[in-house]
């Protein structure tokens, strides 16, 4: 009897122990989980705002010559790299458009702003995000290879290893070419999109 009892206490220290064990954890989810909940909250808008902040100025520098834009609500049928459409305007005239595309790089999407004018030309194109190589892919950002769509009248960019001996090449990052190759399908892209939906709008 005496044993009975014995490990009866013993199961019902082993119960307690379990339950006090369940309360900490729960105790400790919540408090996680409630601090997890204010930082998001803190740095959210902060977040927000810095994303607004550089899709505007992509914007601005995709399309000089406008002064504000509007939204256009994409055709259905368009093709999934397609992400976004402004229309800009410049002292009420028409300025041209910035189509944002996502083509897919080495490393992941390539989210371009391309700045296209009302007669059809590239006007300049700016990157938004992109996670590719450093010093490789991820020079696609800069000037001395982005500055090469910079006004170009082309139905059709292609991407050269050598330095273009054409209107319609793109001298490709060395060792990067996969790269190089996404962000010309991306321009090409958002050129098709306008020709197909967007050409004497605005």
């Amino acid at each position: 009897m005496a044993q009975n009892s014995e490990s009866s206490s013993t199961n019902g220290n082993s119960t307690k122990k379990i339950i006090k064990l369940g309360v900490v954890l729960f105790t400790v989810t919540a408090i996680t989980g409630l601090v997890l909940g204010v930082v998001n909250e803190i740095t959210a808008e902060p977040i927000r705002l810095t994303q607004e902040r550089l899709r505007n100025e992509a914007l601005a520098g995709a399309l000089p010559e406008a002064e504000k834009f509007e939204t256009v609500e994409l055709e259905g049928s368009a093709d999934p790299i397609i992400k976004d459409v402004q229309a800009g305007y410049s002292g009420g005239s028409a300025a041209g458009y910035c189509v944002t595309v996502a083509p897919s790089g080495f490393a992941g999407p390539i989210e371009i702003v391309v700045g296209i004018t009302p007669s059809g030309s590239v006007r300049a194109i700016r990157i938004l995000s992109q996670s590719e190589t450093p010093g490789l892919g991820a020079e696609a950002s800069l000037p001395r290879f982005s500055g090469q769509y910079d006004n170009k009248a082309s139905d059709e960019l292609v991407v050269v290893k050598t330095p273009p001996s054409a209107g319609n090449e793109i001298q490709a990052i060395s060792g990067a070419t996969i790269t190089s190759s996404a962000v010309t399908l991306g321009v090409n892209k958002a050129l098709e999109y306008w020709r197909d939906n967007l050409k004497g709008g605005n």
